[in-house]
């Protein structure tokens, strides 16, 4: 756990291809309210270049008040992710792939003061994964009518 004290807020950035990471925070604070204020999200577009990169740096730069940041990607690997580990060099990271709205809405109910970037990205990871599921409903059945009689 981090040092309540200190009174410093891990910092969160949402990066995502497209507009899917202001999109996925839009939606949580409709939900949530003002619980994710300081989270800040980055928009990638069609992936990394040298505007991206500039992006992330400010972002990361911007984020971090001195309890680390928590990297949350949509995946892992892909160009945002990456560009974001890197311009988040000399800054204590966690990083989380496979955004949703369940890893928000729980982000949001944790003390960003208390807890630290790897923490945050473990509690925010279990919600996420137990809000994945697949299913297949069962078709329709006929109705069950009663034996019908024919008249003699």
């Amino acid at each position: 756990m981090a040092d309540a004290s200190q009174g410093v807020t891990v910092g969160v950035v949402l990066v995502g291809h497209g507009r899917s990471a202001s999109a996925l925070l839009g939606a949580a604070e409709g939900i949530v309210g003002d619980a994710l204020t300081g989270v800040v999200a980055v928009d990638a577009g069609a992936g990394e270049d040298a505007d991206l990169r500039t992006r992330m740096c400010a972002a990361v730069v911007a984020a971090d008040h001195g309890a680390g940041v928590l990297l949350i990607a949509d995946m892992f690997g892909a160009s945002p992710c990456a560009c974001g580990i890197r311009m988040a060099e000399g800054h204590p990271l966690a990083v989380l792939a496979g955004f949703n709205l369940a890893m928000l809405l729980k982000l949001a109910t944790l003390d960003r003061r208390t807890h630290t970037p790897a923490e945050l990205a473990e509690a925010c990871g279990a919600s996420a994964r137990r809000a994945i599921t697949v299913t297949s409903p069962k078709p329709p059945q006929p109705p069950q009518h009663a034996a019908s009689k024919e008249p003699a």
